[in-house]
């Protein structure tokens, strides 16, 4: 079937697509041009940009010798550079079917599925082609970047690892492995992972406050990236006495589903019943926000940030990020749009990574409030102004462990021209399963 599909089109090709592409002394040319020399000139004209004529030409040259495989592989890449993936396909598989270990339509047909997103289907290409050509370079190259696309870190290191075996100088896998090693590769490691954690913050003016939150929850990995759900439990004391006989709760769900290699979102929800007259948690509270790996090591954001505790608040903010080498640069701005005209904050974030994306340490500095933080005094906050600095750090303990902590000073106003120092701090612990 798929032979006769291809005679079908280079009959096409040769009695009716000339029209638009080459001249009739063109083509008559080609009647003293041996097969080689035919099939030369259509690439000549390929990379030459004229892809319709070298199309022609190889049509006629299959038309003239319906074995010369060469001609159908170009006349295949011709239409994969077109995105023309499924006629690019019959050329290939004719290929395949009349010689099936020919390498390069092999190795043509894994590009193309990778092209076409069809990342599944490339590996299962790959190992085939690696089964007729055990230990060939070009396919387990082929093979890893296949694995690459679909965030499998662990399965490209083994590919790449098996091609550093066979050739340890290959630049195509230490480039890859560069990749993998840099901060800036967005991946989901492939492990669900269960999480605990401590929040507090504390302030002595105009009276003694200490608020605690625990959490703890669990995280799924997904083949569109991680979802989490969480449960936070919390107290404020004040002048040490407890604000409720119990803690009050707010459960949490958030997901980072992947929209392709280059891009995934932020979506947040959590929830609170208010208990008491002191309501430690917003009603709702959600984050949406859209992020986006740009070339040269860039990363940009935009989303938004709301809280509903005795009324809605929205806030707009986004961030544009920056790798260089180890480092990592993040300006993120947080915009209110309130009844008494725009409120705006930003905030600056520094990291210095280690030995993995997990194992870094890192300072923020700002000014303004910050949405992403929990507080009961939201509206009073809103037009005031606070300084603050801090440091973060996140460690690998072995395989299985992932501990992170934070500490954060501010200087801030609680009323106007009236300043009250406060710290922040933060401790989590994730077991991966």
């Amino acid at each position: 079937m798929k032979k006769w599909l291809v005679s079908i089109l280079c009959c096409a090709y040769v009695f009716i697509g000339f029209s638009s592409g080459l001249s009739a002394q063109d083509k008559d040319g080609f009647k003293d041009l041996t097969d080689d020399s035919l099939f030369f000139k259509a690439k000549a004209m390929a990379f030459d940009d004229k892809w319709e004529e070298a199309r022609e030409a190889a049509m006629v040259l299959l038309d003239r010798n319906p074995l010369y495989h060469d001609a159908s592989l170009l006349i295949a890449r011709l239409f994969a550079w077109e995105e023309n993936y499924d006629s690019a396909r019959v050329f290939i598989n004719n290929v395949i079917d009349t010689s099936p270990g020919y390498y390069d339509a092999l190795s043509a047909l894994i590009d193309i599925e990778i092209w076409d997103g069809n990342y599944s289907l490339a590996v299962e290409t790959a190992e085939i082609a690696l089964s007729l050509h055990p230990g060939d370079k070009g396919f387990l190259y082929q093979k890893a970047m296949a694995f690459l696309y679909q965030d499998m870190e662990d399965q490209t290191r083994e590919t790449l690892a098996i091609l550093l075996e066979v050739d340890p100088d290959n630049e195509g896998a230490l480039e890859l492995l560069k990749v993998l090693d840099a901060p800036g590769f967005y991946y989901y490691r492939e492990n669900s992972y269960l999480l605990s954690g401590y929040f507090g913050e504390y302030f002595n003016e105009p009276y003694s406050r200490n608020f605690h939150m625990g959490t703890a929850g669990y995280s799924h990995f997904t083949s569109r990236g991680p979802v989490t759900v969480k449960l936070n439990f919390a107290n404020t004391y004040i002048d040490g006495t407890g604000m409720t006989r119990y803690p009050s709760l707010q459960y949490e769900i958030e997901s980072y589903p992947r929209i392709s290699p280059d891009s995934y979102l932020l979506i947040n929800y959590a929830y609170s019943r208010k208990r008491s007259l002191l309501q430690v948690f917003p009603g709702h509270r959600g984050a949406f926000e859209y992020f986006r790996n740009l070339p040269r090591g860039f990363e940009a954001s935009l989303g938004l940030r709301f809280m509903h505790w005795d009324r809605t608040y929205l806030f707009y903010t986004g961030s544009v990020g920056k790798y260089y080498a180890n480092m990592w640069f993040s300006l993120r701005p947080y915009i209110f749009p309130g009844d008494n005209g725009w409120s705006g904050s930003w905030y600056i974030n520094a990291r210095k990574y280690f030995s993995s994306a997990d194992d870094y340490a890192g300072i923020i500095f700002g000014f303004g409030f910050s949405p992403d933080d929990t507080f009961s005094d939201l509206a009073d906050r809103l037009y005031l102004n606070t300084t603050n600095i801090g440091a973060e750090l996140s460690k690998s303990i072995g395989t299985a462990f992932l501990l992170r902590g934070s500490l954060r000073y501010e200087y801030e106003e609680y009323r106007v021209n009236e300043f009250r120092n406060r710290w922040v701090f933060s401790l989590g612990l994730r077991y991966y399963l």
